[in-house]
């Protein structure tokens, strides 16, 4: 689906701060519109319950809609050019050997390449 069809949709979208807000703007600014979110929730849950329940349409990142049940919501991949974001990860200088630090990156790289990052 392109993503100005959905510019008269009444939108849910995540809490200004939030990184994938800058993405949503950032996405329907790219398709020539400004989305009129009716309802802010920073967790993809609520996002997906608040789309389910007919609040409006979101965009939610992939890596979120795992485990998500979605009666009621339908799942569209957006046409054209994919919004996209960065996800940076920190560790303490000196961590970076722990064998419980070490999986959860690799879990991150893993994720990230099926994602086809």
């Amino acid at each position: 689906m392109a993503l100005d069809a959905l510019r008269e949709d009444p939108w849910v979208t995540p809490w200004p701060g939030n990184p994938v807000h800058d993405v949503v703007l950032r996405a329907c600014e790219d398709a020539r519109f400004a989305p009129r979110a009716e309802c802010l929730a920073d967790d993809s849950r609520a996002v997906c319950a608040l789309v389910a329940a007919g609040a409006g349409v979101a965009l939610v990142p992939r890596s979120a809609l795992h485990g998500i049940a979605f009666k009621g919501a339908e799942i569209r991949p957006v046409r054209g050019g994919r919004p996209t974001r960065r996800v940076y990860t920190a560790v303490r200088s000196g961590s970076e050997g722990h064998p419980l630090l070490k999986l959860a990156l690799r879990g991150l790289r893993d994720q990230a390449a099926a994602l086809g990052s």
